[in-house]
Order: C-alpha cells, then structure tokens, then sequence
C-alpha cells in the first residue's frame, strides 16, 4: 500500500471503532460525492495541505483498513518518481511515498468532523490525490449534505429570501444526484466550477444557507417516481426555455413557461454593443475567419424567442453559430443569454450617432443625434435622408456622409436582450420574486418544473 518513510504509527484497531460513520451506503443512495477541487489550487505540481492537528491516512474504503497518523500539521503532495506521490514536509523531507492508483485519504485527527485545508480554503471531510501526467489532480469527498453547503451560497446569493434558498437547495440537491456519474471515468463525482455547480467548500458557507439544506435534508424533486435534472439559470429574461431547444433532451418537466416574475430585476434586459473589430477578434481567438463582419442574422429562434442558429457574414465567407455556441463564442459575460434581437448602427465609423449642429453664425454648437435630426439639403427641402448631406461639422471637424452601402458595413452592433443563462428550469431571480410575495419553495419549484412532486426520501 504505503511505504512509510518518515514517522508513522500504525492503529488499525482504533480506526475499526471509528470506521462506520464513513461507511458508504450500501442500498444504491448517495451518501457521499468526491467533487474534483480546482479553484482553491496555486498549482498542479505541489499541493499544500493543512490540519489543526496531525493527519490521518489511509484507505479508509476497505472493510478492515490500515490507517496511519502523520505527525504534522503541514504537508506538501508532489508527484514522485514514475506514478507514485509523494508527501513531503516544509522542509522538504519525504515523509510518505504512495502509488497514485491507491484511493488514499486523508483527514484531521477527528476523522468524524475532519476539516482540512487546501492550500487556503478549507474543506469537510477528506482529500485525496491523483496524478494526470506531471499533474496532480485534487479530490474532496464529502457527505452530500456537506457538499450542499458549499454549493447553495456560491450559486444563489443568501441575501435571498428564506423559500428561495431552500427551493435552490432542493435543486442543487437534485442536480448533484442526477449528475453524481458525470466523471466517473476520471475517478471522481463532480467538479467544483460551472461545469457541473460551483462549490466553494466551507469557505463559501453561511448560517441561512446551511440553514436552507438542514430543512430541505432529503427532499427531492420527481417527475413520474424519478429523480428530475433540476437545472436552474439566474434569469430567464420573462420566459423560460424547453430543454429540447437548449440542448438535445426534451425533458417534460422543463418545459417553457412564461415568466414574469423575473422580469423587472438585474438583467431581466441588457445591451452589448461590438464594433467590427471586436468581433472579428473574437471570432478569431475561437479559431473562425470570416474576414471584415458585414452583418449577423437571425437565422432560427425557439418557441420562447431564443436564438438557436446565428449567421455571421463576413467579406471572406459566412459561418453559423447554434445554441450554446453562440454565447461561448461571442462571451458569456456580453451575451447573457440567446434571447436577444440584433440592431446595427450606421454613423461616423464605430457606431458615432452624435454630431455639432452650429447656426449660421457658428454659435452655440450643440450636439444632435443623427437618427433623430431633420436636415437641410443643398434645396433647401426638410429631410430625414442622410444620403443628401454631403458635410457636417462634427467634434473631429468635418465629416462627409453619404449613403450607407447594401452590405450595411461600418457602425456598431447593437444586441438588445432580457435573462442570464441558458433559461431552462428555474430562473433565481424569479424564485426570490416569488419567495418575496410568499411562495414556499415546493410552490416555487412546482412552478419552473412542469408536474413534478417535492418529495422526502431517506438519504
């Protein structure tokens, strides 16, 4: 198993009295998640672990385990020689070699309420190592309800009212139910980023949103006896979103609803403005060239208004964005979300719209909006046409305008939507609307989960 090279002291009989309270449920339920930790890491080649006491190690899945303590309170993990690991003191010492396919865990000395720390967040439960290459890989596993603690806060601000935090908590429940599988080709659960839920370990913790999975311990959501994927998005702009159009699952409890409590909140509406150049770059770096972007067309949209195919059309060729696609390409912090329309304006290079409107006498410059000005051609007729202007003065001095040109290049894109996130299943911001006028959260959640039932099962 363990080579040991440094002081270590072998308790099998004591771990024996302690083991069953880590027992893993045997009836198919989960009690337990490995969630890979990524965010808390300074790196992937030597990893600081730290306890308030002295480590307990070992295989802690056998029936009969062998167990060690580790008589420090700080230890380093770095690959080793081959595929072995090794565990290192501050000053460098090998204290410990271990084969990197061995499921070796470690915990504080009071394994029964361990709290470690990796590097300088701290987690509940247990850490583990693999290797990947040169690279170490980072694995807490946790009790589901433990788990949930880091999740509900990280995912939904607890500034939230009481319902809306619990409704979250049953959802994330679910989510880290239906996903536990995920990665288990890689050797563990679940990741700790957006990838699956963003978990912060206890860290991330607060009394109300602790709270919020304590009364919600073992309550699930289920449509026809089974276990729903209760995905959830931060606001779905007044209308949620099918899971059939959003993904290739057409789920029958994520249907799209209409939604106006989450209208009138933080990004229920939002604008993205992108010259030329910006999208060109972006379509770049994502590998896509289309040459100087003429123009960007709608070419689908699904039954609640989101755009499912963009087609950007530029001077060297065209290319079609689906889905998901087109906010990962475009930016997931500027495109909030596919329910969006596109708009194009055609002023004084990137997007200008204001000029100087000056009197014949050169006084009191004011500065106008094109698109709201009526002008004076060179017949002195009253005109909206900026085709017949031939100069104005402008900030920069003299421009000349003249009529725009088919391909509608020049000036910015203006994208115009409502909602954050994907819009499937529960919007966030319409839950604590809802929580706010006194749902409860079975209510809120048979609200965004279309027939499902809010159910206690025993975990």
């Amino acid at each position: 198993m363990m080579k040991k090279i440094f002081f270590v002291l072998l308790i099998s009989l004591f771990a024996v009295s302690i083991l069953p309270k880590f027992a893993f449920a045997s009836d198919g339920q989960v009690e337990y998640v490995e969630v890979r930790i990524t965010s808390s890491l300074k790196s992937s080649q030597k990893i600081k672990l730290s306890s308030s006491g002295r480590f307990l190690t070992g295989d802690f899945e056998e029936l009969t385990p062998k167990t060690e303590f580790i008589d420090k309170d700080e230890i380093y993990i770095v690959p080793g020689e081959a595929e072995k690991i090794n565990i290192l003191d501050k000053d460098g010492n090998i204290l410990m070699t271990m084969d990197s396919k061995e499921k070796i865990y470690f915990s504080s000395e009071d394994m029964n309420n361990s709290v470690l720390k990796v590097e300088n967040n701290r987690y509940r439960g247990y850490i583990r190592f693999q290797r990947k290459g040169n690279d170490l890989i980072v694995i807490n596993r946790v009790t589901l309800n433990d788990y949930l603690y880091g999740v509900v806060p990280r995912e939904m601000p607890s500034s939230f009212p009481f319902e809306a935090l619990k409704a979250q908590a049953v959802a994330a429940r679910n989510f880290a139910l239906k996903n536990v599988g995920k990665y288990s080709s890689e050797g563990y659960n679940l990741s700790d980023t957006t990838d699956c839920q963003v978990y912060g370990g206890m860290d991330a913790e607060t009394e109300i949103t602790n709270k919020a999975v304590d009364e919600t311990k073992g309550i699930i959501a289920e449509y026809n006896g089974e276990l729903i994927d209760a995905v959830y998005c931060s606001n779905s702009g007044g209308i949620t979103e099918e899971s059939g159009s959003a993904w290739a699952v057409d789920e029958p409890y994520l249907k799209s609803i209409e939604d106006s409590f989450s209208t009138d909140s933080p990004n229920s509406v939002w604008t993205a403005v992108f010259s030329e150049s910006e999208l060109k770059e972006k379509l770049k770096t994502k590998g896509i060239n289309v040459g100087d972007i003429n123009n960007l067309e709608v070419l689908e949209t699904s039954s609640s208004g989101r755009v499912l195919k963009l087609k950007i059309v530029g001077s060297a060729g065209e290319y079609v964005l689906e889905k998901d696609k087109i906010r990962q390409v475009l930016g997931l912090n500027d495109i909030k979300s596919t329910l969006f329309t596109i708009a194009k304006s055609n002023g004084f290079g990137e997007g200008t719209k204001e000029v100087y409107a000056v009197d014949g006498t050169m006084d009191n410059p004011k500065t106008v909006n094109l698109n709201d000005a009526n002008v004076i051609n060179g017949d002195s007729k009253k005109t909206v046409s900026r085709g017949m202007v031939k100069r104005v003065v402008t900030s920069a001095g003299d421009k000349e305008i003249s009529e725009p040109e088919e391909k509608n290049s020049g000036g910015d894109f203006v994208i115009e939507g409502k909602g954050y996130g994907h819009g499937v299943g529960m919007s966030q911001w319409g839950a604590k609307k809802m929580a706010e006028e006194g749902y409860k959260f079975e209510e809120i959640l048979k609200y965004y989960y279309n027939g499902v039932d809010v159910v206690k099962e025993d975990m």
